[in-house]
């Protein structure tokens, strides 16, 4: 496989979960009346690491200190997304009880 096609479907499959974090977004604004900041984090998140992996698959060559920096900021965000998805579903199972 060559390195320009892995680019490509990483690049596909991040803007994929871009679109599902979006509709999500809506989704659960419809159905619960609650804006979760979750899903425009994890959009954001997967955003951040699709842009990247986009420009490298058109074939533009990147700094590389460019490309590690994007990429762990995208990491950090995902990582935020969840840790906000643990105190949602938290808040919820306390409202449960």
């Amino acid at each position: 496989m060559t390195t320009q096609l892995h680019y490509l479907i990483n690049s596909v499959m991040c803007w994929m979960i871009v679109i599902g974090g979006i509709a999500g977004y809506f989704i659960t604004m419809k159905r619960n009346q609650q804006k979760w900041l979750f899903w425009i984090v994890l959009a954001t998140g997967w955003g951040f690491l699709a842009i990247p992996n986009t420009m490298l698959a058109s074939g533009l060559e990147l700094q590389t200190s460019y490309v590690v920096a994007i990429w762990l900021s995208s990491y950090v965000l995902v990582f935020a997304s969840l840790v906000l998805l643990f105190i949602k579903t938290i808040k919820i199972l306390e409202r449960k009880k």
